[in-house]
């Protein structure tokens, strides 16, 4: 018998249904495709699905750093009167050599005049003498009063370290002997009432302090011979006089 390419063709139901019907079952799935197919072949691999990437961990909760530790109090905080004050001073190495100057003068009357430290040049702490008396006051009707109790080596500016070993001494004596007015020569006595106060500008202008009242002005290390300065700080004293009465 001869084979002819007809025999292999797909008879044509009658019924156009079950000739479909017939194809599905045969597992057409396309009338035509665009490249033919090899359906001997061995179906491709399935590819494998990646792995889904592990969640990170969670990150651990941020703790508030520790807050420092408190600097141990300042011991003139516990004087319980100003010669406990002054008997603390006594214990510095300083006190063996030179006598500290807190304060000389009259604290009752609560009138302060504030330097730095004490000065080395006796021509300075005449010149305060000299001022005070132009507005008819004296050491028996204002108390001076000094941020520092000794002078600095060579006379030169204190360092910030030495103020802030010495500021609590001062602080102290203005809770146990509280000042209504302070008179303060130079800028790093006016420095106790803020740095706003320290500044030139602040000369001549009131400042609260502690709930005294403060008036920057210039220390006579600073004048020299300047007639103007000495004239600004004659201004300034008069200022003073008026609010003291």
């Amino acid at each position: 018998m001869t084979l002819t390419p007809d025999a292999f063709a797909i008879p044509v139901a009658a019924d156009p249904a079950a000739a479909l019907a017939f194809l599905v079952s045969a597992g057409a799935d396309l009338a035509i495709a665009e490249q033919p197919r090899r359906w001997l072949d061995a179906p491709p691999p399935k590819a494998t699905p990646r792995p889904e990437p592990a969640p990170a961990p969670a990150a651990a909760p941020r703790m508030a750093a520790p807050a420092p530790a408190p600097a141990a109090d300042h011991p003139a905080r516990a004087c319980a009167d100003v010669p406990a004050l002054l008997a603390l001073l006594g214990r510095f190495p300083d006190a063996r050599t030179r006598p500290p100057l807190l304060f000389q003068g009259a604290l009752e009357t609560r009138i302060w005049v504030l330097i730095d430290r004490p000065d080395t040049d006796p021509g300075h702490r005449e010149t305060i003498d000299r001022m005070l008396a132009a507005i008819d006051l004296d050491w028996n009707r204002a108390a001076l009063v000094s941020r520092l109790p000794w002078p600095t080596p060579g006379d030169g500016e204190p360092t910030a370290s030495a103020l802030d070993r010495f500021s609590p001494v001062v602080e102290r004596l203005a809770e146990l002997a509280p000042p209504t007015h302070v008179l303060a020569l130079g800028q790093v006595a006016a420095d106790l009432a803020g740095t706003q106060a320290r500044l030139g500008s602040s000369r001549g202008h009131w400042f609260d302090w502690r709930g005294a009242q403060l008036l920057p002005s210039i220390h006579p290390r600073a004048m020299g011979g300047n007639k103007e300065l000495k004239r600004q700080a004659f201004e300034h004293l008069k200022l003073f006089r008026a609010a003291i009465g």
